[in-house]
């Protein structure tokens, strides 16, 4: 092991190093004056001399020495505090970063129990800091038994997706980073955690399958089964052609007939597969713009109502979303309506969110009709899934009103 240099020596070896030195050092001075220095001058220049000169020698030597030796020692003090306070300078900027952060971070040590907890953690998660401090990591993560495997093994996890228990009783989707603080030992050393809410990102994902799901079903229960019915019409047609004028009259209007149902279903498909962007406009506008482009394609006049103060959370937008359009196109689909309305208000003293779509078609009898075949069905389960209830108002001749009623429990960080 080489030496460690006087200048990168700890200032406390340092000054042990100088106890042990300079007393020796000034007892060979002294010696060295008294042999040498005070004989001579004793022998050249008499009493007086020798001891003025004895006098200087003492009263100066210790003073001095202890003189400098204070100077360095002060100096040195004075750097090792600048270091301090730069160090906890920049100690109180990255704890001010990790509290205003809105992702979750929070340290665990080397058992896998919560040492630390910041601000975001508490906002995404919905516990105190003082609640989660002390407690074990499988409290919060199902999952942390197969993190803690992961993190002795690679020594970093990134980018590791499993669920939280949020305080409110949620399951959320998370991403996180954990990284150990200390590197002594590898098989059990304190770690930190970042953790980021996935949950909306992963619904909407969710959304779009069951959109690309929905449209293959649309393209095939009624595209392609209408084309195959125009296709054994033109069939039908060549045989009857010499026989019956009038029927194949007939069966030409309703080729017609048929061919502008399928044109119309072809453009509402191509309206479905454009995706709902709301992450630069926002969830709001990008909602009342479907809405007027859905009725645009279909040919309904369109009412949209949405206030423009209603609190909507990030994780209630992907079903939001999917209500209403689930809600269009079953008007599309079964209402042969002329108008539509959709409203969309949250109530803060009721913490919840009451979305309606309401329509002036045929309506049909709720207590005949199971939803099977109308996506009601689907639309219920959405609902249930996000602690909500579903009411649905129609009667033959008199046009279909669905509420829903979202809580707003959890707030926004989801």
């Amino acid at each position: 092991m080489a030496p460690i240099s006087w200048q990168k020596s700890p200032l406390v070896d340092r000054i042990r190093w100088l106890r042990y030195f300079l007393p020796p050092v000034l007892v060979t001075i002294v010696i060295g004056y008294q042999l040498g220095i005070a004989q001579a001058l004793e022998r050249n220049y008499g009493h007086f001399v020798h001891y003025g000169v004895e006098i200087g020698f003492y009263s100066l030597t210790g003073p001095l020495v202890t003189w400098l030796t204070l100077v360095w020692v002060e100096r040195r003090l004075k750097e090792k505090e600048a270091l301090e306070r730069t160090v906890q300078a920049q100690s109180q900027q990255l704890a001010s970063l990790t509290a205003v952060s809105a992702d979750a971070i929070f340290s665990l040590d080397a058992a896998g129990v919560i040492t630390s907890w910041n601000r975001g953690a508490e906002r995404m998660l919905g516990y105190a800091a003082a609640a989660m401090i002390g407690q074990p990591l499988t409290r919060l993560l199902p999952a942390a038994d197969t993190l803690a495997a992961r993190l002795r093994q690679e020594g970093v996890v990134q980018n590791f997706e499993t669920t939280a228990r949020a305080g409110d009783g949620r399951s959320l989707t998370v991403n996180l980073t954990q990284t150990r603080l200390a590197e002594t030992n590898e098989a059990s050393s304190a770690s930190l955690i970042i953790m980021r809410d996935v949950t909306a990102r992963r619904e909407r994902e969710a959304v779009l399958e069951e959109e690309r799901a929905r449209i293959a079903r649309d393209l095939h229960d009624g595209v392609a089964q209408t084309l195959y019915f125009l296709a054994l019409k033109a069939d039908m047609i060549k045989q009857q052609i010499p026989d019956d004028t009038e029927q194949v009259l007939a069966d030409l209007r309703e080729i017609g007939q048929k061919a502008r149902q399928v044109i119309r279903e072809v453009r509402r498909t191509i309206f479905a597969l454009r995706p709902l962007d709301w992450s630069d406009a926002g969830f709001k506008p990008a909602l009342r713009q479907f809405v007027l482009d859905f009725a645009e394609q279909v040919g309904w006049q369109a009412a949209v109502a949405i206030s423009d103060d209603a609190v909507i959370p990030a994780r209630l937008e992907p079903t939001i979303f999917r209500l209403v359009q689930e809600s269009l196109n079953n008007v599309a689909k079964h209402a042969r309506a002329a108008h539509v309305q959709a409203a969309l208000e949250s109530n803060p003293l009721a913490r919840q969110i009451t979305l309606t779509v309401q329509d002036d078609g045929g309506g049909f009898e709720p207590a005949v009709h199971s939803g099977r075949g109308m996506g009601l069905t689907q639309m219920r389960a959405r609902v249930t899934a996000v602690a909500g209830t579903m009411q649905i108002q129609s009667q033959p001749g008199a046009g279909t009103q669905i509420t829903v009623y979202l809580p707003l429990s959890g707030g926004e960080n989801g």
